[in-house]
């Protein structure tokens, strides 16, 4: 299983991503309800909401939805401390997705990796580049 992030849903769902090269057809794919939230909060505010929520309807009838369960919530708040000791600090909803992903033991697909490389033990890639 390999979990996106929302950036890597915006651009499959406007068409500048294929899965082909990266996921296999027996592969599970994840999204953190985080991602969710995300997503679902650029689509209520889009010119074509109802379009863009129907879109987003039937990609998350394909996937895996992972919460943020107490084994993320208790790696959430140890990372947090540890990243504020070092004076790196990370926005909680982002700090929420690495820790599903940590807890679940899979790596998280990103466009943004610099910025989760901050997080030790993190296994990261990026399709986008």
């Amino acid at each position: 299983m390999k979990l996106l992030d929302s950036d890597h849903w915006v651009a499959l769902l406007r068409g500048r991503l294929s899965l082909d090269a990266y996921v296999s057809p027996d592969e599970l794919l994840a999204i953190t309800a985080i991602s969710v939230a995300e997503l679902m909060h650029g689509a209520s505010k889009s010119a074509r909401r109802e379009e863009n929520i129907a879109r987003l309807d039937i990609l998350l009838a394909t996937l895996v939805i992972l919460p943020f369960d107490e084994a993320a919530a208790r790696r959430f708040g140890a990372l947090k401390a540890d990243l504020e000791r070092t004076g790196s600090r990370l926005a909680d909803l982002d700090l929420q997705i690495a820790s599903i992903a940590l807890s679940q033991g899979i790596p998280l697909i990103t466009h943004n990796t610099r910025h989760f490389a901050r997080i030790p033990g993190l296994q990261l890639d990026d399709w986008l580049d």
